[in-house]
Order: C-alpha cells, then structure tokens, then sequence
C-alpha cells in the first residue's frame, strides 16, 4: 500500500440507521456532503457527487450493511486512480460510533492523505451537526438574490427577487435586471451562475456585471454569509405560520383583483408578457410541483430537477382552460395551499428524525408565500394595463 491509510472518527448522538442512511440516499447526502448527488446503494451500483464551484466525484458501491457498514470507491475529475473508502458504525443507547477510512495504492495517495483527512475531518463535523441539530453548518457565499434562467435567447440569469440589506441591495441590484458576469466569469446560464458564485468566499469582494433595459452597468458587491432562518421546532408550528401567510398575501391578491373582469385579466401588457389570469395559472402550477417537492422529500426520494423550467406558456393555458375565470383561478390556489398545510401537518414522525431533511422543508416553506407577493406588482401592472387599453 502506498501511503498511508487515513482514519477518522466521530461519536454522533443520532441512529445508525441515520448515518448509514447519510452515505446511501442521495438527498441525505446532499445534506451534508456535497450539493448535488446520485446514489445506487447496492453493490457495484454508482454513486456521483456534484458541488456547485463545478467539482465532482464519482465512484461505485462495494459493501453495504444497513445500519453497519458502507464502503466505496471513488475519484475526482483529475485523480488518475480512485481511492477506497469504508464506514463503519456501531450504535449503543441510541449513540452511534463512526469510523471511517480512506486508503489508496496511487503513487499520489501519499501527497493527497493529508487533504483528504482535512476534508473528512470537516465533512464529518458538519454531518454530526446535521444529524444531530439539522443545521448544516457549511459556509454559503450569499449575494441576496432570487434567480432564474434568462428568456428569448439571452445570456446570463434574470434577478426575480432582491433581499432587502442583502449585499446586491446595497449595490442597487433591481429586481428585473439580467447579470450577464460575476468577477471574471461570464454568467450564461443558473449553472453557470452558481458555480461562479461558490468559487468566491465569504468577505471576497467582486463585479457583478448586469444590464438594465439594454443599459450595461456594473457594481461592486462583497460576498457574504447565507442569513440563518429560524425554524419552528414543531411542524404543527410550521403549517400555522405559513397558513398565516398564505392568508395574508391573498388578501393582497384577491383586493387587487377585485371587480376585474374575466376579459380585462386576460389582457397581457404587452407581448411576451403575463396578463393577471397567466399569473394566476403560474402561481398554481408552482404549488402544485410544490406538493411534488415536498412527497419526494418526505419519501427521501430523488430531488432532480430539485425545481423545473417555470411559466411555459402551454402549461399556464392547460390550467387556464380548467379554470377559465379570475375567481375560479384564485378558488383553485387556495385550494392547493390548503393541501400545503395540510401535508405540513400531517408529516410523519420517520421524516421529523430527519432533522436536516426537515430543517430544508421548513426553509423553503416558509418563504414560499413570498413568491405570490413577488408576482402582486405583476398582476397589478397587468390591470392597470388592461384599464388603460379600454379607456383608450
């Protein structure tokens, strides 16, 4: 053997079942480890690991255990041969007992043990942390942005939400505008957004390149760390703030809309925009692939793509055509926010153990409401539109 064999320990205060479950499910992996992952626990079955900076592994299952023993090889974009890796778990009075082990017979091993001990010595920290608390402890470079992909054959992403006190906030970042480079990198795509973005550390200071109405501009923004959210320790808790939320932004929505004609809510602004009833439409296909979300996490079931393209046009007229009028529609999205709460209240005491899986769930739905209040001023642009176009 050349080199020598690393072996790290760790005493976590969870089940075996929990931690086997950390090296075997793709989310639970995800959790803790990387931020994309693709896993086949059984032997010879493949597992992949993605983070978002653009580094990857890749390796195959060669011993399972449930509860007791994983072991794999694996190897990184650039290693020429692959390493092995065995964990081992042993569980008394509900405290579990972690070995793990990385050997290799690459000549390069003896150079690479040293990093690959750094790197399980923190990954392991974080993944007690994780078990135990739920709180995934990583450092998340954050710009304070909500993204999605550009339209019409643009390069770059489109700003759909901008946190307030964020740093893009502070640098006049619009909600809106397209960010075409971040430093020295050019944005085409999300991917391509998010890998720039996790290649700079927190209190690094960087251009954001951006264009505005066809207006190139630029700002200097200093990277910093993802806001902590706190988490309702109940999800009883849970589903009444976000029923609260739900009911506080469609008031908003249903006072908007209030005397609008089936006619004048169909009405787009201008072409390749949404009318208010094309809003409507979006806003409840999003809670419904919501619903799918959360069954898939609660399942523990493979998350990919974790959100899909959104407002394809044809989809948003599928639901129009069930529900052709201004009422109908807003009657159908409170309905699928009422099954939102219910599923929140009725999560399972399995998936609850899972505190990290948890703690993913309540951070996206408890700002979930936020994303219909995002579309307000869209539907009300739409109707003061379409009030102008009859006047006229």
């Amino acid at each position: 053997m050349t080199g020598k064999t690393v072996t790290v320990k760790r005493t976590i205060v969870a089940p075996a079942e929990l931690a086997y479950l950390a090296f075997t499910n793709a989310n639970a992996i995800a959790e803790w480890l990387c931020d994309l992952a693709l896993a086949y626990p059984y032997p010879s079955g493949r597992l992949y690991l993605q983070w978002r900076d653009g580094r990857a592994r890749m390796g195959t299952y060669t011993a399972l255990v449930n509860g007791k023993k994983v072991a794999f090889n694996w190897r990184g974009d650039e290693d020429e041969d692959a390493s092995q890796v065995s964990v081992t778990l042993a569980e008394k009075d509900g405290t579990t007992t972690l070995t793990l082990t990385e050997s290799s017979e690459s000549k390069g091993w003896s150079k690479q043990a040293a990093q690959a001990e750094t790197f399980w010595n923190a990954a392991l920290d974080n993944l007690v942390s994780v078990l135990e608390t739920g709180e995934d402890r990583r450092e998340r470079p954050y710009l304070g942005l909500e993204i999605s992909p550009a339209s019409n054959g643009e390069e770059g992403v489109r700003v759909l939400h901008v946190f307030a006190e964020g740093p893009a906030h502070q640098a006049g970042v619009q909600v809106g505008d397209l960010i075409t480079a971040l430093g020295s990198e050019r944005v085409s795509d999300v991917l391509s957004y998010e890998a720039a973005l996790h290649r700079h550390n927190v209190g690094e200071r960087l251009k954001l390149a951006f264009s505005r109405d066809g207006k190139k501009l630029s700002a200097t923004v200093t990277v910093a760390r993802a806001p902590k959210v706190t988490i309702p320790e109940s999800h009883e808790e849970l589903a009444e703030i976000v029923a609260r939320k739900y009911t506080e932004v469609n008031r908003d929505l249903t006072q908007a809309l209030k005397g609008v004609s089936d006619d004048r809510a169909a009405r787009a602004p201008a072409p390749g925009q949404w009318s208010a009833r094309q809003v409507l439409a979006h806003l409840i296909e999003s809670e419904r692939y919501l619903h799918h979300w959360l069954t898939c996490l609660i399942a523990g079931e493979l998350l990919i793509p974790e959100w899909p393209p959104s407002g394809m046009r044809e989809r948003l007229d599928a639901v129009i055509n069930g529900f052709p009028t201004v009422q109908a529609l807003l009657t159908e999205l409170k309905r699928n926010e009422a099954e939102t709460v219910a599923l929140l209240n009725a999560l399972p005491a399995a998936f609850l153990a899972r505190k990290a899986s948890y703690r993913r769930l309540a951070e996206t739905v408890l700002d979930w409401p936020n994303h219909a209040r995002e579309h307000l001023e869209q539907i009300k642009h739409a109707v003061r539109h379409a009030k102008a176009f009859e006047a006229w």
